[in-house]
């Protein structure tokens, strides 16, 4: 019995047909995933294995550190967060073939067998694959984000049966305007002649170009990711696709367990350093929208938005209009960057190993005051601590990694500090489509999330299955919080003891001031 069943016995909804269409559209289904190995492919293909009862799944696998397509599938599976498939449901493993790919090069590397499988058996294609880092090369950017997806594309067009197609974009591929709609936007340089330059120059020309071709844009990685919906919306109208545009992705609420992740990007990275008092202050508006989704809720949207897509195509097509996009995004209950790091801070249970400082910080909106701040918080620590591991013979590293973290809170800042208005209506008509049945196994409206429930895990979570901490003691756990405590009550002694000269200093300046300026007589 699958973990659906089991939900739905347990809460006793009825599993007719009619009472879960999307939930039927995916039974004894065959799944073509690009981009498996990633954060967001990880917790999908979990989803795939124990909720929606597919028959098939084939992931496209790079070689990746000597290892190929079948050793890297067999790694995988070794990961946390398929414990329960590992430990309950060992055989749905075997309903996934590795295919060896390679996306730089032509026609993906495919075999001219797994192109032939691919072609006859497949009926649904998410496109998850993505280089995802904000400061990569042009060159690398654009032959993942924009040559790979138009390899995809062109694979996908062979499909003999092909009931929908997914391309999963950012809701930052716009972020150069203030008001985003569910629509594609065409970009300043169109996407063939991106292609056409990349083929033209060599890679260290093309990244001299790169600040003309970004343009407004803050990175690479949005750039090209735009470049890719115009891609996708050209040259997959025919086809039952969709574009879909998730937030920023966190840890997993419920699902397969609280608190699931393997990285730290971008805020849970600031977050993790603020957490071990390496970042004392971060550049922001701690009153605007952050904009973060838990993971298994962003999957259930996925999948949701691949069964719309469907639906809506033959509508689509007689009508005549663009290719849906859905931005993943709702205003309620949505955490606000200072929301994020208090209910992160209030939280914090579980201290990390040897913390640098207490978890204590300030957001900070002027550029001017940030970067004074951070000189006495950050920079001058830096230095001290490099000083103190001269003198003891050690390598000296806090200067060199405070200059990293420096250039990305920057870079996160472009983030932080901006306010955008987006329509999400074919989102919300989704949620209002999904019957019983469907819901029960595919919530994804923000509303429903606990995020004081949430945060009681992020941070563990973190701990658990990204640094890989042994799970802590009583002891261990008695002796970290006791070492916390006093790194709290230092903090607070040296706060309390820095006003008191401040307030002695000014009250100084104060008596100086007035018995210098004669007094007037009333």
């Amino acid at each position: 019995m699958t973990t659906t069943d089991l939900f739905l016995e347990k809460n006793n909804i009825s599993s007719t047909s009619n009472q879960n269409p999307i939930l039927d559209f995916y039974k004894d289904s065959t799944i073509l995933v690009t981009g498996g190995t990633g954060f967001v492919g990880k917790v999908l293909i979990n989803k795939l294995l124990t909720a929606m009862k597919v028959k098939k799944i084939f992931m496209l696998i790079r070689v990746k550190d000597n290892l190929n397509a079948k050793e890297r599938l067999q790694a995988f599976f070794k990961e946390s967060i398929f414990k329960n498939i590992q430990n309950d449901s060992p055989e749905l493993i075997d309903r996934v073939h590795p295919i060896h790919a390679d996306y730089c090069a032509p026609d993906l590397a495919i075999s001219s067998q797994d192109q032939q499988l691919i072609i006859d058996e497949v009926e649904i294609v998410f496109n998850v694959v993505a280089s995802v880092k904000f400061n990569e090369k042009l060159a690398d950017a654009i032959d993942i984000n924009v040559l790979g997806t138009n390899k995809i594309i062109n694979l996908t067009m062979k499909i003999v049966n092909l009931k929908s197609f997914l391309h999963i974009s950012t809701l930052y591929c716009n972020c150069d305007r203030s008001n985003i709609k569910e629509t594609v936007y065409e970009p300043e340089i169109g996407y063939e002649k991106i292609i056409q330059l990349y083929r033209i120059l060599d890679n260290e020309t093309l990244e001299k170009f790169s600040h003309c071709l970004i343009g407004k844009m803050p990175n690479t990685y949005t750039m090209t990711k735009k470049c890719s919906e115009n891609l996708v919306n050209h040259k997959a109208f025919y086809l039952p696709a969709g574009i879909f545009r998730p937030p920023i992705v966190m840890s997993t609420y419920k699902d397969p367990f609280p608190g699931w992740t393997d990285n730290v990007y971008g805020p849970s990275g600031l977050c993790v350093w603020s957490a071990r008092g390496v970042v004392r202050c971060i550049w922001g508006k701690a009153d605007e929208s952050a904009n973060m989704v838990p993971a298994d809720y962003c999957v259930n949207a996925i999948l949701s938005c691949a069964w719309d897509c469907y639906e809506r195509h033959e509508q689509r097509l007689h009508e005549n209009v663009e290719i849906p996009v859905y931005n993943y995004i709702f205003e309620k209950n949505n955490l606000t960057w200072g929301q994020y790091m208090n209910m992160s801070r209030e939280n914090y249970i579980e201290p990390f190993e040897k913390p640098f400082w207490c978890f204590t910080y300030t957001i900070i909106t002027s550029k001017i005051m940030f970067k004074t701040v951070s000189f006495f918080l950050h920079n001058i620590p830096g230095y001290l601590m490099d000083g103190l591991c001269l003198l003891t013979g050690q390598k000296r590293i806090y200067t060199k990694a405070y200059n990293k973290i420096s250039r990305i809170i920057d870079m996160m800042s472009w983030f932080g500090t901006k306010k955008w208005k987006f329509t999400n209506g074919n989102i919300e008509e989704l949620d209002k489509k999904l019957l019983p049945n469907d819901r029960a196994v595919l919530e994804f409206h923000l509303k429903t999330v606990d995020w004081r429930e949430y945060f009681k895990y992020y941070l563990s979570g973190i701990r658990k299955y990204f640094f890989k901490e042994a799970e802590l003691t009583d002891k261990m756990l008695k002796k970290r919080r006791q070492f916390y405590q006093k790194l709290v009550f230092l903090h607070k002694f040296l706060k309390t003891s820095a006003g008191f000269i401040l307030i002695w200093y000014m009250v100084k300046i104060y008596i100086k001031v007035f018995n210098i300026i004669p007094k007037i007589s009333i």
